[in-house]
Order: C-alpha cells, then structure tokens, then sequence
C-alpha cells in the first residue's frame, strides 16, 4: 500500500508536533495535582490557569468561562443536560438542528424520556438550519436551542449569526449552545457577539490529544454539574484536571488559529482542486451548498456501497470515511445526509474528504492520481 493521504480530520487530527513538544514536560515531569499545595501542585494549577487564560482569550470571553472536559462529546451533555438540571432556567423545550451529531442527539433522546419536550429543526437541501422553520418553533416555552456552527458531514457552516440574532429578537431568555467543535479555529466568529451561550470544543479536533475538550459559557447561565467530587472547574466538573491535555489543548488553539488564519487562500486551493477532480469523475456526485466551507466535501458514486469506495481509496493511500453509521452489521444511512434530502441509496454510497493544516497543494501531485486510479478501478465496478 502507498505512504498514506490522511483525509480523515474531521474524525480526528494529527497531534502538531509543536503541541507535544510544548506539553510533554507536563506528562513527563509535572505529575503534581493542581489542587496540591506543595511546588508541583502549584506548577500544575499555574499552567492550567494559562491554558484557560489561552482560550478565553482566543474566545474573548473571561478565563472563569472555561469549563475543561474530557472532550467535546462531555461539553455537549454538560451543556443540555446542565441547561435542563438547573431550577433557575425556564421551559421544558429543546430544539436541535436535523443535522446534529449524536453527542447532541442522544443527550436530546436521554432528556426526552425526563419529560423534556424535544423538536427538531429541518434543514434546507443545502444543509443549512431553516430559519423560518426555527422561528415558526420559538415560543416562552423553549429552554435551549442548540446547533452545530460547522456539519462534521456536509462541511456547511451553519448560520450562527443570524440565529442569535433571531433568538435575541423572539426568545431571549433561549440559552443558545453551538457545537463547535468542528468549526473552532478555523471559522472567524465572533461567538459572543453572535449571542452563542454556550460553546463546545474538543481538543483532538484542532491538533491536540484526544481526552479533552471544553464547556464555554460566553454568557452567564445557570448549569448543574453532571460529575459530583471534589469540585474541580468552579465545582462544574469534578476529577483531578488532566493537565497534560489541558496545557496541548491551549497550544493547540492557539497554533491552529494562526495557521488556519495564515492557510485560508491555500486551503481554499486545496478544496478547489479535490472539486475540479470530483466534477471530472463519471458517476460522481458532489453535495453541493451556498454554506459549504472548504474543510469538508461529500460525493458519492452510486450504487457503490460507501465501504467499497473507502477501501479501494484505502489501497492507494487514501484515508477517508463513508456518510454511512456501520455500528450494526448492516449499514445505515446518515441521518444528516437524509435530513439535507439525499436518497437512501446515495447517503449509502457517500464518502467525506476532510483537511487539515497538513494537507497542503505540495501534496496535490501525489494524491489526485492516486486518487484516479482507485477511481478508474470503481468505474469498473
């Protein structure tokens, strides 16, 4: 098999070698436990306050804003199920996009079997969350709100500012959480402006390790913990702090900011030259959005199954991912694919292509006829 093309950022990022180097020390010999009094306690806890000074700043929000978690998928439980525990907030409804990830859906399932009245916001066959159709499901009864500012599947970026501006019009007491996980440090928002609440972020999304990530409240609102202990975090989540992965997770915004900021004609470029590839290939059909961004694409080749399509790419060296949930033996469809209209049987055949700060125009040369040649293969399926 050829050297690899990782493709696959979306599901996760390669650790920038700049993070690890800057975070090391804090794996390898800062063990101390941030609560400790002694140096090595105090050592850890002083980092950790610089992490959280890194990406309040970066979020312009103020360092007792960031709650540190395990990961995004935390952030998000921690969002709702914190939104819907505390007295102080009123109304028994949520509202999610179509297009959520299961991090958000699922915690929405757990909080439907309490009694919490759950509705869905359709989405445009673009991809994008329907504002006439969000509005038409505003009232004094709604809690949360919550939609992911970039599609971890379509690579649409979701019309943040202008729900903001809505819910501020409509509902304003509506607590407002965005899944960012995907879109922090590449999307220039400003989040607080925009009237975001409550923002969750992953650290192994912008090339840091996988095992943190974090809750950030832009606006003061009352969350009860999930994780009772000894009060770590503003007594919001409890367990000793992973340092480490704090200390990267910091880095790691901090790095990938500047370079998606410094990379945006470039990654533009990139994207450009996988679509003019896609546009060329029989059969092919590419999800097209006014909203597209140029981190993600989807395309399909009917009625080849989404997996022979990966493993032929796999061959030459391309990593990628299907639209299709293969945790059952038999493959189901996105159920993001199918809330932007796509058949049953192209959301079956769907493959993602996601980039990241290392897929570069050097690497165009190698990786399109590699690509062709998994391509000219399938065509022959």
């Amino acid at each position: 098999m050829a050297a690899p093309f990782y493709l696959d950022n979306a599901a996760s990022t390669r650790l920038h070698p700049e993070v690890l180097e800057a975070a090391l020390p804090f794996l390898r010999d800062c063990y101390g436990n941030p609560s400790s009094l002694h140096p090595l306690g105090m050592q850890a806890r002083r980092v950790v306050k610089g992490a959280r000074e890194t990406l309040a700043r970066l979020l312009g929000a103020p360092p007792q804003a960031v709650t540190f978690t395990a990961g995004g998928t935390e952030s998000c439980n921690l969002a709702l199920q914190g939104a819907f525990a505390s007295a102080r907030l009123k109304g028994q409804r949520l509202l999610v996009s179509a297009i959520e990830h299961p991090a958000v859906l699922e915690t929405a399932q757990r909080l439907a079997a309490t009694g919490v009245d759950v509705r869905r916001i359709p989405v445009t066959a673009g991809g994008i969350v329907d504002l006439a159709a969000l509005e038409a499901l505003l009232d004094g009864d709604v809690r949360v709100v919550s939609v992911m500012a970039l599609n971890n599947e379509l690579g649409t970026a979701q019309p943040i500012e202008a729900i903001g501006r809505l819910l501020a019009r409509v509902a304003p007491r509506t607590v407002f959480h965005v899944d960012a996980v995907q879109a922090f440090t590449k999307l220039p928002v400003n989040w607080r402006a925009a009237g975001v609440h409550l923002l969750s972020l992953s650290g192994h999304k912008v090339h840091g390790p996988k095992g943190v990530g974090a809750l950030v409240r832009l606006r003061p609102v009352p969350l009860e913990p999930l994780i009772a202990g000894g009060g770590q975090e503003g007594g919001l989540r409890s367990g000793t702090e992973n340092v480490f992965g704090i200390v990267a997770l910091g880095h790691a915004a901090q790095r990938t900011t500047a370079l998606h900021a410094a990379q945006r004609e470039q990654r533009c470029g990139y994207a450009d030259a996988w679509l003019t590839e896609l546009a060329g290939q029989p059969r092919v059909e590419v999800f097209r959005s006014e909203a597209a961004t140029p981190f993600i694409i989807s395309f399909s080749l009917e009625p080849i199954p989404g997996e022979v399509i990966l493993h032929h790419l796999e061959q030459e060296g391309l990593y990628v991912s299907t639209g299709s949930a293969c945790a059952s033996a038999k493959p189901e469809p996105s159920h993001v694919l199918l809330a932007a209209g796509l058949s049953e049987r192209r959301a079956l055949s769907s493959i993602r292509l996601s980039f990241s700060v290392f897929n570069t125009l050097d690497e165009l040369p190698a990786v399109l006829p590699a690509f062709r040649r998994a391509m000219e293969r399938l065509q022959r399926l």
